[in-house]
C-alpha cells in the first residue's frame, strides 16, 4: 500500500512539473525529448528559430533543460545545439523526427552538379525530417529551405510569405526500412526496398504507380518528379500497397 502511495505522488509531482514547464514556454519552445545514437532519451526543451517556418524543426535547434524554465529567461549559454549527426532522433506531442542525409541542391543546379556536389560532399547534409507514417515502412516529409538571392529578403514580410508557401507544397518525401539508409522514396531501388512484396513490385512492372523511383545513372538523367502533396499521396499509395498486401502492418 505505501507503494502504491509513492507512486502515485511521484505521479503526481511529474504531472504538476510538466504542467509548470508547459506554461512557460515560447511559441518557438516544445517540451518533449531527444534520442541519441546508443538508445538513450532525455526530457528536454526544443527551440527553434520561428515554429510557423516548414523548415524550422529540422535545423539549427537548440535545447535544453527543462528545469529551467522558472518564468525568467533562459540564458543563451544554458542551451545547446541541436545537431542531427550526434542524435537519432527528437520529438515533441505526437511529432518524431528522425536524423537524415540529405543534400539540398543549389538555386539553378542541375542534377550533374549536384551529382558532383555529393561526391566532393563540402556542403552539410545533415538535418531532421518528421515521420508522417509510421509502420515497417516509414515515409518522412523533407522541406527545402528557402534560398534568397538577399539575406535582407529573409526580413521582407511579403517575401517571406512567398518563401513559406513554397517551402510548404514543394516538399520532398523519403522512406525508411529497417536495414535500410532512409533516402528520398524517388532514388529507391525499387526491388531492394520492395523484395519482400511481389504484388508492389509486379505493379511497378506494370506502370501503375504514379511513383516513378529511378536509381543509378537513371536517376542522373531524369528529372526531379513529383513533389508535395501529389508526392505524399503516390507514395502512401504504394505503402498501402504493401501493408495490405504482403503483410507489412
Amino acid at each position: 500500500m505505501k507503494m502504491r502511495v509513492t507512486l502515485f505522488l511521484a505521479g503526481i509531482i511529474m504531472w504538476s512539473c510538466s504542467i509548470f514547464a508547459q506554461s512557460h514556454l515560447k511559441d518557438n519552445q516544445k517540451l518533449g525529448y531527444i534520442i541519441d545514437h546508443e538508445g538513450n532519451k532525455t526530457e528536454v526543451v526544443i527551440e527553434v528559430e520561428d515554429a510557423s517556418f516548414p523548415w524550422a524543426f529540422q535545423y539549427d535547434l537548440k535545447y535544453f533543460d527543462p528545469s529551467l524554465l522558472d518564468g525568467t529567461r533562459v540564458k543563451r549559454e544554458l542551451k545547446k545545439e541541436l545537431y542531427a549527426e550526434e542524435l537519432a532522433e527528437y520529438g515533441f506531442d505526437d511529432r518524431r523526427f528522425l536524423a537524415v542525409n540529405y543534400y539540398i541542391k543549389d538555386k539553378g543546379e542541375d542534377i550533374f552538379q549536384s551529382t558532383l556536389g555529393k561526391i566532393k560532399g563540402d556542403k552539410n547534409t545533415a538535418y531532421f525530417a518528421e515521420i508522417v507514417h509510421s509502420g515497417p515502412i516509414q515515409l518522412l516529409r523533407f522541406y527545402f529551405p528557402p534560398q534568397p538571392d538577399d539575406e535582407e529578403d529573409m526580413y521582407d514580410e511579403a517575401k517571406l510569405k512567398e518563401f513559406i508557401k513554397a517551402s510548404a507544397s514543394n516538399y520532398d518525401i523519403l522512406i525508411y526500412k529497417q536495414g535500410q539508409e532512409i533516402k528520398p522514396i524517388q532514388a529507391i531501388n525499387v526491388k531492394t526496398y520492395f523484395t519482400d512484396c511481389p504484388f508492389v513490385l509486379k505493379k511497378f512492372d506494370e506502370n501503375r504507380y504514379k511513383l516513378k523511383p529511378k536509381s543509378g545513372l537513371k536517376k542522373v538523367l531524369s528529372g526531379d518528379g513529383l513533389s508535395g502533396m501529389k508526392l505524399e499521396n503516390a507514395s502512401m499509395t504504394v505503402i498501402r500497397d504493401y501493408e495490405n498486401k504482403c503483410g507489412g502492418k
